[in-house]
């Protein structure tokens, strides 16, 4: 697979042309070359929005993308690359196979083979403000809602939520991963940092095992970014809350793409992706008919997944206010001196 342009990094008139494109074939067609790719032929894609934020879902393969909205301060940009660059893995460590929705790449871990999701096509249906989608595989059933939250600019999210079900009469191993492939505002290399707590912006992939930050933004540019993009880890007020996952990665997008599971990313990337990793080194284990759910959040505004936003920060009384606070001190306690000893005279 190949993106547009150097180092897979496509022009911002190019990304607002795509972003403004709603449903169509031709949006699907452009993708398809774009990415070089014979699988992705031409097809319709399906939209949902609140006005905020936009989500576009291939309905016969569940991948998406995440657009912003009309209603929004920068309309029309794209916060995912468009559909077909992002995807998930249901590892299953039982039979030693990983299901990718919806192509086979290297399996990525040794003796595992590569299972395509929709050789058994899945059945995508509206929810409203979002998508599900059903994929029946051997021995599993993987169900993936794509759905917006909130009706402001300030509490408006996207919840990709995906649960997995053993369909067997005994216990199975597993593991899942989500890959997102970033292009904010048209930028297909963004930057990456950690919130609460905050890091810096870097350029460079980063793994991180056990991640203690509940927060990471992403943005086109580190001086002048055209928007923020703030998604979830763990924690925080969010219902449902977010699944921590067991290992996160700021990633090469070439990379993980090219892999069900496990890669080696370069010593820098011009094209991102993000991760997420859970039963990555170790199997997760599922019970005979059970299932497992795993949450993260996508916003362009941080009060959107449970941080603060400008309006809800107490302020911190200044230098200059403080020394006014001082100085009333100062004038009421003098001025009392003062007519205490008036009296005495």
């Amino acid at each position: 697979m190949v993106k547009l342009a150097r180092c897979g990094r496509m022009s911002a008139a190019t990304g607002l042309l795509l972003a403004l494109v709603s449903v169509s074939i031709g949006f699907a067609a452009t993708d398809a070359i774009a990415k070089g790719d014979a699988r992705l032929q031409a097809r319709a894609l399906v939209t949902a929005t609140n006005g905020i934020l936009t989500v576009q879902i291939q309905d016969t393969t569940g991948q998406f993308t995440i657009l912003t909205g009309a209603s929004h301060p920068h309309p029309n940009q794209t916060v995912f690359f468009p559909v077909g660059t992002s995807n998930i893995t249901l590892r299953d460590a039982t039979a030693l196979q990983m299901f990718v929705n919806c192509s086979t790449p290297a399996a990525g871990l040794a003796g595992y083979t590569t299972v395509n999701m929709c050789t058994t096509p899945p059945v995508t249906v509206s929810l409203g403000t979002g998508f599900r989608t059903t994929y029946t595989l051997t021995n599993w059933t993987v169900v993936q809602d794509v759905v917006i939250n909130g009706t402001t600019l300030a509490d408006t999210n996207v919840r990709h939520t995906v649960t997995v079900t053993n369909r067997t009469g005994a216990p199975r191993q597993y593991g899942l991963r989500y890959m997102w492939d970033w292009e904010i505002a048209g930028n297909d290399g963004s930057f990456f940092r950690t919130r609460n707590p905050d890091g810096s912006f870097t350029g460079t992939p980063t793994t991180f095992v056990s991640p203690a930050f509940t927060l990471y933004e992403e943005v086109d540019n580190i001086a002048t970014p055209t928007f923020s993009v703030f998604a979830t880890v763990g924690g925080g007020s969010l219902s449902p809350a977010p699944t921590t996952p067991d290992q996160l990665r700021y990633s090469n997008w070439p990379t993980s793409i090219g892999s069900a599971w496990d890669y080696t990313d370069p010593g820098s990337t011009s094209d991102s992706s993000v991760s997420y990793f859970w039963g990555f080194a170790n199997p997760l284990t599922l019970a005979a008919g059970a299932s497992a759910s795993f949450n993260q959040y996508v916003t362009t505004q941080i009060s959107a997944v449970g941080g603060p936003s400008a309006a809800t920060i107490t302020p911190v009384p200044t230098l200059t206010q403080w020394g006014l606070l001082l100085l009333a001190g100062l004038v009421t306690v003098l001025g009392g001196r003062s007519l205490y000893r008036g009296r005495r005279s």
